[in-house]
């Protein structure tokens, strides 16, 4: 069987177990312990390249790197090939993963890039990496740490690695048990602040994850922020704010070059579980007697 889309949510990859453990001997002193004669000498990279080999139409490959060792990650960086993923459209993974794939997939047009610690090196790394295809990118999506000072600080810069973006999706990770964090309207200012990068932009989606959703405005945002975005992007077309809320534009008709946010309306729930299938008819004869 040839597949178009594949998704591997969890890998358990076995050099996970020996790859880095931190102690603490008697004396109070940390060290690190990797691994002994019992490391498994296999090689998940090569396995996994196995598999896209075997997928030669494959188009979208969703990769969860939660559990995915430095060696693995190695392996898929320095021997994955273009005739290993000749077709990929789209890819989700963290950015380790994404920079092995950019390099070699020049069909590649949506990209999803999961949770991760950023710094200078990486953005750097990620910007050699993307070079051939960053103009290609026509779908970004990030997932982003509440915490994470550096990317929001230089938000601007990681979006610019695909500057023909047209729709972008940006999910806040605020998934912590503190009490006094930020709202959402704190960090979509920052994202309306940095789009301007992103000149072709039409869709800008924006989720907010927090385990405190009782907690009162916590997810509203200000209608200038919306509009602001719009002043940054004039090609934009619509906005998802945190409250998953649709809103559109219209030119304002007070101030000649500016723009109105018009609220459509809240956008529809996802759709409830799959009930359970009938009994058919031989146990719904029984269950009556």
């Amino acid at each position: 069987m040839k597949l178009a889309r594949l998704e591997v949510p969890l890998i358990n990859d076995p050099h996970v177990e020996y790859e880095c453990v931190l102690y603490e001997d008697s004396d109070g002193e940390e060290g690190v312990w990797t691994g002994d004669e019992e490391t498994w000498d296999g090689d998940l990279g090569s396995e996994i390249r196995k598999l896209l080999q075997a997928q030669p139409l494959l188009e979208k490959f969703k990769l969860s790197d939660y559990g995915i060792s430095y060696k693995t990650e190695e392996s898929i960086q320095a021997n994955l090939l273009a005739s290993d993923v000749p077709n990929l459209r789209s890819f989700q993974a963290g950015p380790g993963l994404a920079m092995a794939f950019l390099r070699v997939a020049p069909r590649l047009e949506s990209l999803n890039l999961m949770i991760n610690n950023w710094n200078t090196n990486l953005l750097s790394n990620m910007e050699t990496s993307s070079a051939a295809i960053k103009l290609s990118i026509r779908h970004f999506t990030i997932r982003i740490w509440y915490s994470d000072k550096w990317l929001w600080d230089n938000l601007a810069s990681v979006l610019s690695l695909f500057p023909n973006t047209e729709e972008l999706s940006i999910t806040i990770n605020s998934l912590t048990s503190q009490k006094k964090v930020n709202p959402a309207n704190y960090f979509f200012t920052k994202i309306s602040d940095s789009i301007y990068v992103l000149p072709s932009l039409r869709n800008l989606n924006v989720e907010f994850e927090t385990i405190y959703p009782e907690t009162p405005r916590i997810y509203e945002v200000e209608v200038q922020s919306i509009i602001n975005s719009k002043t940054a992007c004039p090609l934009l077309e619509t906005v998802v704010d945190p409250e998953r809320r649709l809103w559109t534009f219209r030119p304002d008709r007070q101030v000649l070059g500016c723009f109105e946010a018009r609220l459509v309306g809240p956008l529809m729930e996802k759709c409830s579980p799959r009930m359970k299938d009938l009994p058919n008819p031989e146990e719904a004869t029984n269950q009556g007697d």
